[in-house]
């Protein structure tokens, strides 16, 4: 059993480590030596847990997003309402982004760009998490909410891709402003796009002058001063 805690608390400290070291100076110019003394081990014993370099970078995030997966089902539990879901998804999202900057780095800025990534657990989990927001767009089609031809994979693409903007932003600018600066305008204007429209009501029916008690009185009048003269 110590032997057993023992790895998993050294594949930890690995693990932190190069989670430090690619926030910090990026993942190119990280290298395998710098993150064993980081450790405290040699570079033949962080191989004995890790292949390389890319083996790391591939598991960094693992924990993180199975963690979040694990969340959002207790997040949305009791929301009523597609907007309300999907508002409280995203609300709820970005602040996990901000209690975890170091992950959310590896993820958005060195993991989505790396060929091998759609060939992880890591990317199986992503396509989970944003299956979510398919069963929003879906509730919201079928309560009405949404416009009843909406496509729920076209506006889950609009809904991440704008969510990935945020994120990306606030981290090529070193985290300089608030994540939820302007987001109530934003999702505003998202859900706008998705809303369904409004039921027309007619306009209330004009009277018609020639058709009134008054106006009939007024032409039998008329045509009497013709009858007399």
């Amino acid at each position: 059993m110590a032997g057993k805690n023992g790895k998993e608390s050294t594949r930890a400290r690995i693990i932190n480590s190069a989670k430090r070291l690619f926030a910090e100076q990026g993942y190119q110019k990280t290298t395998i030596i710098e993150i064993s003394k980081q450790a405290g081990l040699s570079e033949a014993a962080l191989y004995e847990y890790f292949q390389g370099k890319e083996d790391l970078l591939l598991t960094i995030p693992g924990l993180w997003v199975s963690e979040l997966l694990q969340d959002i089902d207790e997040q949305l539990f009791g929301v009523k309402g597609a907007v309300n879901r999907l508002r409280k998804y995203l609300w709820w999202y970005l602040r996990r982004i901000e209690q975890a900057p170091l992950d959310a780095k590896i993820v958005y800025l060195f993991l989505k760009t790396n060929s091998n990534f759609m060939a992880t657990e890591v990317f199986s989990n992503v396509k989970q998490f944003y299956s979510r927001l398919l069963d929003i767009f879906e509730e919201g089609r079928r309560n009405g909410e949404f416009k009843p031809d909406l496509n729920p994979r076209l506006a889950r693409d609009i809904f991440v891709g704008t969510m990935d903007h945020i994120v990306t932003r606030w981290l090529l600018k070193d985290m300089s402003f608030s994540l939820f600066e302007g987001l109530d305008s934003l999702f505003d204007l998202m859900v706008g796009a998705f809303a369904a429209e409004p039921p027309r009501t007619a306009p209330p029916a004009e009277p018609q002058t020639g058709d009134t008690a008054g106006g009939r009185a007024d032409a039998g009048l008329a045509e009497d001063g013709l009858q007399e003269h």
